[in-house]
């Protein structure tokens, strides 16, 4: 009740300016045609009339419906996206594409409003609510963007920054979410204001005339972001006529953007988005519940069979090998490895409350269903899940020249942040000196382009997961002499017993309608050593350790910049070549990718460490110098290709190149990812164009990945069982129309809906059947999860799940059929043909029983299955959502692309 009184209020309390149109027509782009989508739509900013149609609309559930109750340009380009799963491929490749996709030009349609904030500055909106900056300086430029930004996003970036800060309970309210939010981060990037703003100052020092080039940018940008502030909520009050609607119902007033602010949505986006690695704890604890059964030789082959750091069968982006990471088996008599105990006592490292607390550590136990809290936002309008960005399905398709209709590359891409309203990505079209680009930023980093197209040419990126990050083993000591304990608050350096750094981290919370109540002051200790943030404390061979992880970004978030300052350059980047030295500016872990007219290319960024022949790539390591990382990966050895012999380039977040290892957190490197469902379309494809491209990569977005790689294989193992017979013709007709989920013509159910029904009751007893008889309990305490599902509601589905390649390598193997890269042994069935096809008759027969039984049908053919439950359910990250929409696995922004003439 308390929640509708705020927003009614904020809803009646003033009348949005008016907009004045002057259509004009777009320039010719003289380099070819770049089309793109960004769903819902670029207007994110609520005001009190916005909120008012809205809820004229629909005054409980505040969904927002284009053509009806929504905002100008704020739920359009949904309804773009949407409607291109209606097609089949064939119907895309014969469609005009600019009914699903919008024009990626630098001119504008037609300039619905024109403002110029400051001398200098000009911006234009289009009709999709796209703005075009226009600035004298390239200082200029930054404040437009910085100023446009603020005008569709300012409360997102708001909540970005405050997230990063690790002050979302300050901010949002003191729920149990956003305390674990802090937490999370204070584990992650726990920066004092000063530490944060001094990364700004820290960067250009290390970029030399780059470098320099970067600090008036950022102010400027900070300026321009400050003056929007002030023109949306004049004098900083919530009670503006187009301020933000949620400032109001939160009770809060927008406060002065500084550089710390900008480090502190770097941290958290680079947190999500940009590691890899960091997961040896809890390797270290899966390897020695093996030793402690089987014994350590058995241990071993058992690990190094399940790991698929190398895996000779996963689909690969580039045909050329980089090695990276080591190709031997786990080895825990490295003299460097530190096994922490399995039952060891523990103290409570970074996040913790002074009440001594352990915060919670699901992402060092274990890598399965994502934690309850961690990455989750309670506001008064629903709840913001972060976690969703992490899921990924970026992906990339990129066909060379030679096969083409044109004679010039295409390529179809885009990274995947989650469905969120507004989008956590802002668009842009950004014009001045040393910059010409358009495409997307995050909300709150966007004083340069990230993904999109220069002056002719295109980039995109997919997150790689690449190992920058890893777990080390302190030991702790009392510097007055004493024997150590896990509470012990100093650690060896060098042989010299220091205190570790130690601060609390204080917040005042105010109740608001999320989180009423009365003020209360929380705080939380912070615990730093040389190499990073201490996650916990416990022991490693009984002596006390803080477990601390050591990440290659950490204090330089911000540096990246630079990278994607080279990519908007149209002087710095003239050809594929260029583009990768570009983006070897970016430090985080990203796959990027780049079409021109000529010439198709691949680069995997990040700043990668170098590490000792001491240490075990999958293991933590002890704290002392002579394990320490021994340099960062040079630019030749980095994973990239140019116009590949296979004449195309496929990426779907899955292994870089052959050689280059898996990340110690990446165990899904198998040989059936997701990806195949792209190169298998692609592969020896001629005669391609940008629409065939489009819709063959629009087809691989509503396969069930999971049952088109894995399914022939369990059906092979199982043979005729005439008590499941009905079942497998309908999972084998299935099968045969492409293993899809997809309801083109929108009849309200799935195509094969009780093939599908019966593979999602029978999946998960099915895979654990796969190594059950081989491992037996041990299966549950494997730190892998069983399958990425779409009715979690994200879009993203069948990422990074080792027990997809477990199916299809232990039962292709036990069945006699061709492996490369065996394992030592068969786990189905414990090496028996006959006991793994009775297990999995068994479970394929209980799962049709449940199902019948539930739905109370009279045959498996009468089975439905519930294609809302797929549905992608956008997160309302302010006080309106939109609807939700069909499912497809499908980038969030994807471009088009298909340049026909290059710059001589």
């Amino acid at each position: 009740m308390r929640r509708s009184k705020v927003l009614t209020a904020a809803a009646v309390m003033a009348i949005g300016l008016g907009t004045s149109a002057t259509p004009a027509l777009a320039a010719e782009d003289p380099y070819g045609r770049v089309l793109n989508i960004l769903p819902p739509g670029q207007s994110g900013g609520i005001n009190a009339t916005d909120l008012a149609k809205v809820l004229l609309g629909d005054p409980v559930g505040r969904v927002a419906v284009d053509g009806k109750n929504a905002p100008k340009n704020f739920a359009d380009q949904l309804e773009m996206y949407d409607a291109l799963g209606r097609l089949g491929p064939g119907e895309i490749a014969n469609a005009d594409l600019t009914k699903y996709y919008k024009d990626a030009g630098f001119e504008p349609d037609q300039v619905v409003r024109q403002v110029r904030p400051k001398p200098g500055v000009t911006i234009r909106w289009d009709s999709y609510g796209v703005p075009y900056i226009k600035g004298a300086t390239r200082a200029d430029v930054a404040w437009g963007a910085g100023y446009a930004g603020t005008m569709d996003r300012m409360f997102l970036q708001d909540v970005l920054r405050h997230a990063g800060a690790a002050r979302s309970a300050e901010f949002l309210g003191g729920t149990d979410a956003n305390v674990a939010m802090d937490q999370e981060q204070l584990r992650t990037a726990p920066y004092t204001e000063q530490e944060a703003a001094d990364q700004i100052t820290a960067a250009a020092g290390r970029h030399g005339a780059e470098g320099a080039a970067l600090l008036p940018v950022v102010d400027a940008y900070l300026a321009g972001i400050n003056a929007g502030q002030n023109k949306l909520c004049p004098l900083g009050l919530p009670t503006g006529v187009d301020c933000p609607a949620e400032y109001l119902a939160l009770g809060k007033r927008p406060r002065t953007w500084t550089r710390a602010d900008v480090t502190y949505v770097a941290s958290l986006v680079g947190g999500i988005f940009g590691k890899g690695g960091g997961g040896e704890y809890a390797n270290a604890l899966w390897f020695q519940r093996l030793r402690q059964r089987f014994g350590d030789a058995e241990a071993r082959k058992v690990y190094d069979d399940l790991r698929a750091k190398n895996d000779p069968e996963a689909p690969t982006t580039a045909t050329v090998t980089f090695p990276y990471g080591g190709s031997g088996g786990i080895d825990p008599a490295r003299p460097g490895v530190a096994l922490p105990d399995l039952d060891g006592p523990k103290a409570p490292g970074s996040g913790a409350t002074t009440s001594g607390d352990l915060p919670r550590l699901d992402d060092l136990l274990g890598r399965g269903t994502p934690p309850a809290l961690p990455g989750r936002l309670d506001t008064p309008f629903g709840t913001v899940d972060l976690r969703l960005t992490a899921n990924g399905m970026s992906n990339a398709a990129l066909v060379a020249a030679d096969h083409t209709r044109s004679g010039h590359p295409v390529a179809v891409f885009g990274p995947q942040t989650g469905y969120y309203t507004p989008q956590l990505l802002t668009e842009q079209v950004l014009d001045g000196p040393g910059v010409k680009a358009r495409g997307v930023a995050f909300a709150g980093t966007n004083l340069v382009v990230q993904l999109g197209r220069g002056v002719d040419y295109a980039w995109s990126a997919t997150s790689a997961s690449s190992d920058n990050v890893d777990t080390v083993a302190e030991r702790l000591c009392n510097t007055d002499g004493s024997p150590a304990t896990v509470k012990s608050e100093a650690y060896l350096k060098n042989g010299v017993c220091t205190p570790l750094d130690s601060r609390t981290h204080t917040e005042t919370v105010l109740p608001n309608p999320t989180a009423p109540g009365l003020p209360k002051k929380l705080t939380f200790q912070v615990l730093r050593t040389d190499h990073g943030i201490v996650q916990l404390r416990t022991t490693a061979g009984g002596t006390p350790v803080a477990i601390v992880l050591q990440r290659s970004t950490y204090r330089r978030e911000v540096d990246s910049i630079i990278g994607f300052a080279r990519a908007n350059d149209p002087d710095h980047v003239r050809d594929a070549t260029s583009f990768q030295r570009a983006m070897e500016g970016v430090d985080y872990t990203f796959n990027w990718f780049y079409a021109d007219s000529r010439d198709i290319a691949y680069f995997g960024s990040g700043l990668l460490p170098e590490r000792s022949t001491e240490v075990e790539f999958d293991l933590p390591r002890w704290g002392d110098a002579r394990y320490d990382w021994q340099g960062f990966l040079p630019f030749e050895s980095h994973a990239r290709q140019i116009n590949p012999p296979t004449g195309h380039l496929v990426s779907w977040n899955n292994k870089q190149a052959p050689g280059f290892s898996a990340a110690d957190s990446a165990w899904g490197y198998g040989p059936v990812y997701r990806s195949l469902a792209l190169s298998d379309r692609i592969a020896g494809a001629r005669d391609v164009t940008r629409e065939s491209l489009a819709g063959l990569v629009e087809d691989a977005a509503t396969v069930d990945s999971r049952a088109r790689y894995t399914l022939p294989m369990l059906l092979d193992a199982l043979g005729d069982d005439p008590q499941v017979a009905d079942a497998v013709a309908l999972l084998r007709a299935w099968l045969a129309d492409g293993a899809h989920r997809v309801d083109r013509d929108r009849n309200g159910s799935y195509d094969h809906q009780a093939a599908i029904a019966i593979f999602d009751a029978w999946w998960e007893d099915a895979a654990e059947s796969t190594l059950r008889g081989g491992l037996g309990s041990l299966v549950d305490a494997l730190p892998q999860q069983l399958d990425d599902h779409p009715r979690h509601g994200v879009g993203s589905a069948w990422n990074g799940v080792a027990w997809y390649g477990y199916v299809s390598k232990d039962l292709r193997q036990l069945l006699g059929r061709p492996v490369t890269g065996g394992w030592h042994r068969s786990y189905c069935g414990d090496g028996s043909l006959t006991a793994c096809r009775q297990d999995l008759r068994s479970s394929l027969s209980a799962a049709v029983s449940r199902l019948l039984q539930a739905q109370g049908a009279p045959s498996v053919n009468a089975l439905t299955y519930d294609k809302h439950t797929d549905d992608i359910r956008s997160v309302t990250a302010g006080v309106v959502g939109v609807r939700p929409i069909d499912w497809q696995n499908r980038p969030t922004f994807q471009q088009v692309v298909a340049y026909t003439a290059h710059r001589s």
